[in-house]
């Protein structure tokens, strides 16, 4: 049995004309949830079935359609595009799908507000920013892995502190902003791109709001660097343009996203544009350093930018087989090894020594390689584990070829 053609919904009303055009019949619900509900109660109304049949159509029951309209619960991964197909919707409510799934990343990252609570004083502000820098610095040293928990705990507590306030309102979103990155940070280090992905995505609506264009180009720049890490150039570029067009006119924070702009080259293989981006970023660095504009990451400015030009021309290497970018990398992360000890430094030590080890097996040094590939710790965790099979594969085929 077909599905009838589409009629009217009975909640839609006829709709008026104005002189800038037809006016909305509904306003968008806030949340994309509820806007996905009513979307699915439109199509589902004006293709005339009910709840009961269309969640028979579907495979799920009534109850679940009941709830999923009225915003009750997430919608299942797979209800969007069956439900596109059937409904006849054009696709719309897969397209809907994608703020809907954000959305509840983010809730979950966040959790369920707590209620009303004491909003933070100057005072505590000032201890929460004293302890930011020290995680930050710890973080350089351990990884993120063992911070995880204590950074979302803060996050969360200064998200739930901003309903709240009614002073210091913007500052206290500026933090929560810069805690959702390292607490982002942390996960991403973890190899869990998707929960950093959730926590960057708060951060950035915090920055924005608290009109941090430094944070919010900060966190802009830490999103491309997910999707460069899971292979995704053109998502990885696109976000690394908009960190550089939201840094203007910090040179700092454009020097940041104009190194995940060279990465996002360097992956496509685009070697020229991954080039003139790091000059960017080298000549940006200087500028910020000049004027003492305040950056996390500009107290070790020339040591990321000298790991950013050894990773970039391992990927370069990696896509075109170059031999001259190979070799470069292997004398970028030579020299940023000698800036790393591992007695002080060993988390970075280690994730530069997969890199550099990768780099050895690609220019035919084997040896070199497995000699490095030995000094990782015996059971690596999160990024470095990936980058050690990275390492191990390529390897493998050398050895092999």
């Amino acid at each position: 049995m077909g599905i009838p053609p589409a009629r009217r919904s009975p909640h839609e009303r006829t709709p008026t004309t104005a002189p800038g055009g037809p006016v909305p019949i509904l306003p968008a619900p806030a949340s994309a949830r509820l806007r996905f509900g009513h979307r699915l109660r439109h199509w589902r109304e004006a293709r005339g079935l009910s709840q009961a049949e269309l969640g028979r159509r579907l495979g799920y029951d009534d109850s679940l359609i009941s709830r999923v309209e009225n915003a009750r619960r997430w919608p299942p991964p797979g209800l969007p595009g069956r439900a596109d197909e059937l409904l006849r919707t054009g696709g719309e409510l897969a397209a809907l799908w994608q703020p809907v799934r954000q959305e509840r990343e983010r809730f979950d990252v966040l959790g369920p507000s707590a209620g009303p609570a004491a909003v933070p004083d100057g005072a505590t502000l000032d201890v929460l920013s004293h302890l930011l820098t020290v995680y930050r610095a710890a973080t350089t040293r351990i990884g993120g892995e063992e911070l995880t928990a204590v950074l979302e705990h803060h996050t969360r507590t200064l998200a739930g502190r901003q309903r709240d306030a009614r002073r210091d309102t913007d500052r206290i979103r500026a933090l929560a902003a810069r805690y959702a990155e390292l607490a982002g940070w942390a996960h991403f280090d973890g190899a869990r791109p998707a929960r950093a992905l959730a926590w960057y995505g708060c951060g950035l609506a915090w920055a924005r709001a608290a009109g941090d264009r430094a944070a919010a180009s900060d966190l802009l720049a830490r999103q491309s660097s997910v999707h460069w890490w899971r292979g995704d150039a053109p998502a990885a570029l696109a976000l690394a343009h908009a960190a550089r067009a939201a840094a203007r006119p910090l040179p700092g924070a454009q020097a940041w996203a104009a190194i995940a702009e060279a990465h996002a080259h360097a992956l496509a293989g685009a070697a020229p544009e991954s080039l003139r981006a790091l000059d960017d970023a080298e000549r940006l660095t200087e500028e910020a350093l000049r004027a003492a504009e305040p950056g996390p990451w500009l107290a070790r400015a020339h040591l990321v930018l000298t790991v950013a030009h050894g990773t970039c021309r391992r990927d370069l290497a990696h896509r075109t087989g170059s031999t001259g970018h190979a070799h470069a990398a292997v004398a970028h992360l030579t020299t940023a090894l000698t800036q790393l000890p591992p007695s002080t430094h060993p988390h970075d030590h280690a994730l530069v020594t997969a890199r550099l080890a990768a780099v050895h097996a690609r220019t035919g040094e084997p040896d070199t390689a497995t000699a490095l590939l030995a000094h990782l710790p015996p059971a690596p965790t999160g990024r470095i584990a990936h980058e050690h099979h990275q390492a191990s594969a390529l390897l493998s085929y050398t050895r092999a070829t």
